[in-house]
């Protein structure tokens, strides 16, 4: 006997776009900090020429894959997709490699919301849902709806563990 799964239909809301771009902001100032401080240590140490040349190919190849970080998070943002019910937790993310996770109810140990210093500046939260095979996660939901998708699952998890 086969069931047939309806394709997950809700997306991320908006703003979490606007925090994964915010992350990547964050990262790649990080990562152009440290070559700043490399290269101004190689200036200040008179390091051996072959170390600022180096240092110059790896920041040249570094920043086109900033750039391609950007987009990623774009795609990848267009891209994914959740839904739940009484069965089953799905998620859809990636474009080029789609990934889609089946997570049944009855397997779910916990869930739980997360929220970091981002999320909170832009009122929204991650659902973690754990099961004894891993962790997954929706990255990023409106708080309200976040906490109401958390009771659900927490419902449809008991409901199934009671008729057990």
């Amino acid at each position: 006997m086969q069931t047939q799964v309806k394709e997950p239909q809700h997306k991320l809301p908006k703003e979490s776009l606007r925090v994964g771009l915010i992350g990547d902001v964050i990262f790649d100032a990080v990562v152009l900090l440290i070559f700043a401080v490399l290269f101004g240590l190689d200036f200040l140490f008179e390091w051996p020429a072959w170390i600022g040349t180096v240092l110059l190919i790896l920041l040249i190849i570094s920043v086109p894959l900033l750039i391609i970080g950007y987009l990623g998070t774009i795609i990848d943002h267009r891209n994914w997709r959740y839904d739940i019910d009484e069965e089953y937790v799905q998620l859809r993310q990636g474009a080029w490699f789609q990934k889609d996770q089946l997570i049944p109810v009855t397997k779910i140990q916990s869930v739980e919301t997360k929220q970091g210093p981002l999320l909170r500046r832009y009122k929204l939260r991650a659902v973690e849902i754990e099961t004894m095979a891993g962790e997954y996660s929706i990255p990023a939901l409106p708080d309200k709806e976040a906490y109401a998708l958390r009771d659900e699952i927490a419902a449809y998890a008991k409901a199934k563990e009671e008729d057990d």
